[in-house]
């Protein structure tokens, strides 16, 4: 197929994309999204990010596009972030995909993203730091692919830029860094030039470094220091939440759990991807499919928790491998065979996902797609405290639940918004018993677990039955402090 003719298909992937996902524009914000949003606007409004009030365990790539999405609005703003990553990863699945294997299998790595990528079932739509650090991966790897085609040392030092950023969004999209890294070892040794090649590391190196730099540097002139930045987005996970730490049967029922909403959404890629991996090894351009599909397999597997959104980081390389497959088969059984292949493994997720869809409500389309009622409870409830507190007024969520906090509008009374963050990090429970006896106490404490969950010595119940009035909302406890 000619380039030109090839274009107006990979636009038409993007336009589709596009339009599934502001079919979610509405649909409320998830738990970690309504977080990392209040975390932002906090931010915005002078908190220190990783201070006393505006902690989150997520690098400041990540909380700083939120904050670009608060200025400008308030949840569909948030949500515009998935669209405008959804865009960005199809047109650089294309180019990937386009320049190793041809235009046919960037046209069909394109669509399958495109189908595929805003998978309701795994969260695919939401602005996680999954697709947000995975597009700016991506657009690292087409930078580099690019560059190994056609050797314009700006499109090098592009890579390594954007390849840099990725884990600056999320820890885990290093995957930019690893594939660059094989394409500029593999150039060199294409043009056997050991020290051109080393020249080459050098500008990757380097660029790898900037954002990096710059990043280090805001820490280190901002409240917590380069100290308290670093165990904020690397510390706090490695010891409490990683494949290393914690209970590995729990972690091994989680990834099992995971497995049939990933299946639901991209099982039917595998077939092409199998395929995929045959085609390139006979033709030996297995090298930066393989690289990068490990290095997001490792990013996934050193998370921890394995929501189904992990999955979404490994889709990029899991299209590009079903592409080239796609491609193998149509040169191989003819375009009707290989069309109806991946056709199949685009539309039959698209079609099991309809329910989604074609949801009456967005409140609807979260329920059957999030499969978690405090995203949706959380409305009544956080508008139910905005009213019944002033706006500087602290609030505390026994024991989480970020999305109040967006509703509500309202300070945390402890800087952790998530369940695990006051579980294991040293002193979070003492500080949330010290804050309820101090005083000035919470305005309002809400239970979306119970109180004794965390509460081992019965401190925080003591202060509540001796200082709070107990109310309900949708079915949550809410208490209210009394007035002196």
């Amino acid at each position: 197929m000619a380039p030109v003719r090839a274009i107006p298909w990979v636009l038409g992937a993007v336009v589709v994309d596009v339009l599934l996902r502001l079919r979610f524009l509405d649909v409320p914000l998830n738990v970690d999204e309504a977080g990392y949003g209040q975390v932002a606007r906090l931010w915005s409004r002078g908190f220190p990010l990783y201070g006393d009030v505006a902690w989150v365990d997520r690098p400041q790539g990540l909380v700083g596009l939120y904050r670009v999405a608060v200025s400008l609005g308030d949840d569909e703003a948030i949500r515009l972030l998935a669209v405008v990553a959804g865009a960005i990863l199809v047109v650089s699945l294309a180019v990937i995909a386009w320049t190793l294997v041809g235009p046919r299998a960037g046209i069909v790595a394109a669509w399958l993203i495109a189908l595929v990528g805003p998978a309701p079932h795994i969260e695919g739509f939401t602005a996680n730091g999954e697709l947000l650090g995975g597009a700016v991966a991506a657009a690292a790897i087409a930078c580099a692919v690019r560059w190994w085609a056609d050797p314009r040392l700006w499109l090098l030092a592009l890579a390594g830029v954007l390849a840099g950023l990725g884990p600056l969004v999320k820890q885990s999209a290093f995957d930019g860094c690893v594939v660059a890294l094989i394409l500029v070892l593999a150039v060199a040794r294409r043009e056997r030039a050991p020290l051109r090649g080393l020249g080459h590391v050098a500008v990757l190196v380097a660029a790898i470094a900037v954002p990096w730099a710059a990043a280090a540097a805001w820490a280190a002139t901002a409240s917590p220091g380069v100290a308290g930045w670093w165990y904020a987005i690397y510390g706090y996970r490695a010891g409490t939440e990683s494949v290393l730490s914690g209970d590995v049967g729990m972690r091994v029922e989680l990834l099992g759990d995971s497995i049939p909403w990933m299946l639901v959404d991209a099982g039917l890629m595998l077939v092409l991807v199998a395929l995929g991996l045959v085609a390139l090894a006979r033709r030996g351009g297995l090298a930066v499919p393989l690289a990068w599909l490990g290095a997001c397999a490792l990013g996934f597997a050193a998370g921890g928790l394995y929501h189904p959104h992990y999955w979404v980081q490994m889709l990029p390389p899991l299209a590009l491998l079903a592409a080239a497959g796609a491609d193998h088969l149509w040169a191989m059984r003819g375009a009707r065979t290989a069309l109806a292949v991946a056709g199949a493994a685009a539309l039959i997720p698209v079609a099991l996902a309809l329910p989604v869809y074609l949801a009456s409500t967005p409140e609807l389309a979260s329920a059957r797609s999030t499969n978690d009622p405090r995203v949706i409870s959380a409305i009544p409830v956080g508008r139910a405290v905005a009213r019944a507190t002033g706006p500087d007024d602290p609030v505390q969520v026994l024991w989480a639940n970020a999305a109040v906090y967006w509703h509500a509008d309202r300070i945390p009374a402890t800087r952790y918004l998530w369940y695990r963050n006051i579980e294991f990090i040293p002193g979070a429970r003492e500080d949330v018993a010290r804050d309820f006896e101090s005083d000035s106490p919470p305005a309002a404490a809400i239970g979306y677990q119970p109180v004794r969950a965390l509460d081992t010595d019965g401190r925080v119940r003591a202060a509540l039955d001796l200082r709070y009035e107990r109310g309900e909302v949708d079915g949550v406890p809410v208490w209210l402090l009394r007035a002196p």
